[in-house]
């Protein structure tokens, strides 16, 4: 079962988006955040009761996946959080509904890093990097209601489990 209502539409905008992956970084990086931009405008495009969504942590549906890109929604129950990591691809997210806190972290060591700002993303809002580094953060759902956001990984899906390259402790200070 498909999670999309409106499957030909999306199929197209990741067609452009695939094709963009072979242009340069800030080309590609671009063009992903037009799509999501894209995607966010149009909440009709998924269905929501066929997102795995979990009463618990972070359910996540493959929306659209190529060699050079994977497409996700993420469905954030209420207290769902991520590690703080890094990713080893280039990573594109935007927020689709709910309120999602995004903190960003600095490395103090290979294994430890220290937070150096915070803040909460509401719908519409679109980032993205490239794996240049080190860009650490840690998105989670301190709301009282699930939060859906669309994320764009450049990598192969089916030859990696997740974008995220490294994960960290938190340390003081």
């Amino acid at each position: 079962m498909t999670p999309l209502t409106h499957p030909a539409d999306i199929e197209a905008m990741m067609a452009d988006l695939a094709l963009s992956a072979a242009r340069s970084p800030d080309a590609y990086l671009a063009s992903a955040r037009t799509t999501l931009v894209r995607i966010l405008a149009r909440p009709d495009l998924l269905d929501r009761t066929r997102l795995a969504a979990p009463p618990e942590g972070l359910g996540r549906n493959l929306l659209f996946g190529t060699r050079a890109i994977s497409v996700w929604a993420m469905v954030w129950s209420p207290g769902a959080v991520t590690p703080v990591h890094d990713h080893h691809c280039s990573c594109c997210f935007g927020l689709l509904s709910g309120s999602l806190r995004e903190t960003w972290y600095r490395p103090i060591s290979d294994s430890h890093a220290v937070a150096t700002r915070d803040a909460v993303r509401e719908p519409g809002y679109v980032a993205c990097m490239m794996p240049s580094g080190p860009n650490l953060h840690r998105i989670a759902n301190d709301g009282p209601e699930p939060a859906i956001s669309i994320h764009v990984y450049g990598y192969d899906h089916r030859e990696r489990a997740s974008s995220v390259h490294r994960t960290y402790a938190v340390a003081a200070g």
